[in-house]
């Protein structure tokens, strides 16, 4: 009965995975935000492609 009470008093102790929960969600925001970016850059790129492509198109 004393390893059990042991065992979950030194769980109980034992910060290290709420540090790696907070890194996880950390890195999951961080994600989020460069694939929206990314997303953002892309159809801004699209855009100045797409005119580009129209004002060659229209030259002599």
């Amino acid at each position: 009965m004393k390893t059990i009470s042991s065992f979950f008093r030194a769980f109980n102790e034992d910060d290290s995975g709420a540090a790696f929960i907070e890194y996880t969600a950390l890195l999951g925001v961080i994600l989020a935000v460069g694939i929206a970016v990314l997303a953002t850059v892309g159809q801004w790129a699209n855009a100045r492609w797409l005119r580009l492509n129209t004002q060659l198109s229209a030259a002599p």
